[in-house]
């Protein structure tokens, strides 16, 4: 079953010899972007190893700090340049081949480290040496981090902490390749492998273009993580293509913030970005309730994002308003909501139009110099994306893309001041849409399952022939399983209308079901119990939670405060939060869709026989 992911694409031509098929406007009739170019000098490169000599020498020229960090929350941050960090990843190489670890495409180093100096250096190291890294991370779960460990025949696994050598010690049993765990952090003995590859430093065997740096496990939505195959080829051109997007705002002076998991192809592509082009990457302390601290000492001025995250940030902002004095409130919502309506109005262009207090404060909660912040993952709202784009001062944009395309397939265009969309299609790929006739979607009417062509489609997913030719046909379309739209039309994105539903006080999380056959949609609500516990109390209402959601007037106040914002046709209170421990969000966060129609199967199916 294919479910909703629907979204505008706009600004686009027909593909060259593909009619079906569409590219970005502005890529015309040129090549994909296959290869990376030093923005300075033009030099060309096809593998990271090289994008990353490149981005060195541009660093050369400025201020030189590439990897940042913090020792603690008294600290400031302190630097390694591009010359140690490259040191360090040399003599990280160097140590895993005098411990039996070997060159090229038969080795597998894992990766369970916390984003961190230590993650990425690890992770250049295996670039020098042709190796391919294994991310993995908490939330997989014991079943899905054996699979892995077993599939890819982990030797070595790289960990920063002690409860994750306590975890892979109690796995190792039914692990039979794992010989080695290497603690990164500071222990007395921590310089042990890095003074064993500077007494006996071994040359680099650097990859080419169609050698696979990675196998990123998705987190799926049903079954064992599948290990998706990423070359250099396919990561260089999604490196490119974000440099040619970005250079007319961006310089070589830029510094990354990195919070969002490195374990995941999103935030890799943008570090290895940021490398590529001599940018300055500072790691956080690990707290994202204290980002806010990290940010104000790093003071970045590149912030990738997730919906989630962006809610929170609108909300508060809306909080700093409601607490200014009437005057300034007054103020603040006319300028907000004039700029707001003005669809034809550029964001960034008209910044001095906005309230100067309310954009000092915004941009001093994330550091002061953010000048860009770009979001996947899942959609945002109109509302949110465009707001953020006049209280932050700084350019807000959307893509849209997955593990197996490097994380970008789509990405909206600077300077454009529409939302509800995630932009054209990336310099480095091509997109169709195909017929999805069990749902009613047909190409001819410009709907249709978006299936993806270029160079940074991955390879396929590592010894799994059958769930490859599941995804990528025979002319090397990828079907991703996502329903898209160029044109305008009524088709409805079912997380668009929960990030809506969830701005209601009384709901923390949403899922809205829309059967294809029916022309109303249905909501299952979580409420907030904190909300609704001291509702209850100020009301006289008994009961705990589950009792709570199961009293009518509780369901009326709900639905009613909802129905100001949405138009779903009934709804049902669950007390119970989706979770990944419930099998109910993934590791990264997003609702397992099919899962979430199972388990609400039978109140789906009473309330469309009520509404009925």
């Amino acid at each position: 079953m294919i479910y909703f992911n629907i979204a505008l694409i706009p600004f686009s031509f027909k593909a060259q010899g593909c009619p079906e098929a569409r590219v970005a406007a502005s890529l015309g009739s040129q090549p994909f972007s296959k290869t990376g170019k030093s923005p300075i000098d033009g030099y060309v490169y096809t593998t990271i190893y090289e994008g990353f000599k490149i981005g060195r020498d541009i660093a050369r020229k400025y201020d030189n700090r590439c990897l940042g960090f913090r020792i603690d929350r008294k600290s400031e941050y302190v630097w390694l340049t591009y010359e140690e960090t490259e040191r360090a990843a040399t003599d990280i190489g160097s140590a895993l081949i005098r411990l039996g670890e070997n060159h090229g495409q038969n080795t597998f180093i894992g990766i369970y480290v916390v984003n961190s100096v230590e993650w990425l250096i690890t992770a250049l190291a295996c670039h020098f040496h042709s190796m391919i890294y294994v991310p993995l991370y908490d939330t997989l779960g014991e079943p899905a981090m054996i699979h892995i460990m077993n599939q890819t025949g982990l030797r070595t696994i790289f960990v920063d902490k002690i409860e994750n050598i306590l975890t892979l010690l109690k796995l190792a049993r039914r692990v039979p390749t794992l010989k080695r765990i290497i603690l990164t952090k500071r222990l007395p003995e921590d310089k042990k492998q890095k003074e064993i590859g500077q007494l006996k430093p071994v040359a680099h065997h650097p990859p080419k273009s169609n050698y696979l740096f990675q196998i990123c496990y998705t987190s799926g939505t049903t079954g064992l993580p599948k290990g998706a195959m990423l070359t250099h080829k396919n990561i260089v051109s999604v490196v490119q293509t974000a440099t040619e997007l970005l250079r007319p705002i961006l310089n070589e002076s830029e510094t990354l913030i990195s919070y969002l998991p490195l374990a995941h192809a999103y935030e890799q592509a943008v570090e290895l970005y940021c490398l590529c082009n001599g940018f300055k990457i500072g790691y956080y302390l690990g707290d994202i309730s204290l980002l806010s601290d990290d940010m104000a000492h790093l003071k970045p001025t590149l912030m990738p994002s997730v919906p989630r995250l962006l809610n929170r940030m609108y909300d508060t902002i809306q909080a700093t308003i409601r607490q200014l004095q009437s005057s300034q409130q007054h103020l603040s919502t006319t300028v907000l909501s004039a700029k707001e309506s003005d669809a034809n109005t550029d964001p960034v262009a008209h910044q001095k139009a906005l309230n100067a207090l309310l954009i000092q404060q915004v941009q001093k909660s994330i550091g002061g110099r953010v000048k860009l912040i770009w979001t996947g993952a899942a959609p945002l709202s109109p509302t949110v994306l465009q707001f953020l784009r006049h209280a932050s001062g700084a350019h807000v944009i959307e893509g849209y893309g997955q593990t197996e395309c490097c994380g970008l397939s789509t990405c909206q265009l600077l300077g454009d001041p529409s939302v509800g969309h995630v932009g054209v299609p990336a310099h480095c790929n091509m997109i169709k849409l195909v017929d999805v006739p069990d749902m009613q979607y047909f190409a001819k009417d410009n709907v249709g399952e978006i299936c993806i062509k270029g160079p940074k489609v991955f390879k396929g997913y590592y010894r799994d022939e059958e769930k490859t030719r599941e995804v990528i046909d025979r002319e090397g379309w990828l079907h991703t399983g996502d329903i898209d739209k160029w044109t305008e039309g009524e088709y409805i994105a079912p997380e668009r209308i929960e990030i809506i539903y969830v701005q209601s006080k009384y709901v923390a999380q949403a899922f809205v079901y829309g059967n294809s056959y029916k022309s109303r949609t249905i909501v299952i609500i979580v409420p907030d119990s904190d909300v609704l516990l001291k509702y209850a109390s100020e009301h006289n209402i008994s009961g705990n939670m589950k009792e709570l959601c199961k009293k009518q007037e509780i369901k009326d106040l709900i639905f009613n405060d909802i129905k100001r914002i949405g138009k779903a046709k009934n709804i049902y209170l669950h007390s119970e939060q989706f979770s990944i421990e419930n099998n109910l969000l993934t590791p990264t966060m997003k609702s397992k869709r099919p899962e979430l129609t199972k388990y609400f199967e039978k109140q789906i199916d009473e309330m469309y026989k009520y509404i009925e």
